[in-house]
């Protein structure tokens, strides 16, 4: 589901492409889901969800790193304790956004502030400059790998 009609299938072909606004989108596939559920044609998938629920217990991220040499995921895990649930990450793409959206602890819609698609680097500071112009009483951790610093730094 996109707004957007030009970006259904530009990075990945979908089986079905809808161009929609996602709310209206939702409110028609929950009215669908609810006649098929009333009418008996919706498959009861509680049992497998549970299963699926005990089997995520079983698989859990390894989120303790006391290695030496120390390794990125220990700052990150570091991160995660001295900052506050209300943080706002900024991160472009890289190394540093991927391993920031795996082992980062976002707690809030729009605290989790990445630019998508390829080729921003530079992008990181200017936007977390951005989200201060926004909101200046926000915490804001700008996530910035080496490359992304220096294309944007001589500005």
């Amino acid at each position: 589901v996109d707004i957007e009609p030009t970006q259904i299938g530009r990075v990945f072909a979908p089986d079905l492409g809808v161009v929609s606004d996602a709310g209206a989108a939702l409110k028609m596939l929950l009215d669908v889901a609810t006649e098929w559920k009333t009418s008996g044609r919706l498959r009861d998938w509680s049992g497998w969800a549970k299963e699926c629920q005990a089997r995520k217990k079983t698989m859990k991220r390894k989120t303790h790193f006391d290695q030496v040499p120390l390794k990125p995921q220990r700052v990150y895990e570091e991160m995660n304790k001295a900052f506050g649930r209300d943080v706002t990450y900024v991160t472009t793409i890289g190394l540093s956004q991927i391993a920031g959206a795996q082992f980062l602890h976002v707690y809030k819609p729009r605290n989790w502030i990445n630019c998508g698609q390829a080729g921003p680097l530079g992008w990181t500071l200017p936007a977390a400059l951005g989200v201060r112009a926004a909101d200046p009483d926000r915490t804001i951790v700008a996530l910035s790998g080496d490359y992304d610093f220096q294309f944007m730094i001589e500005e």
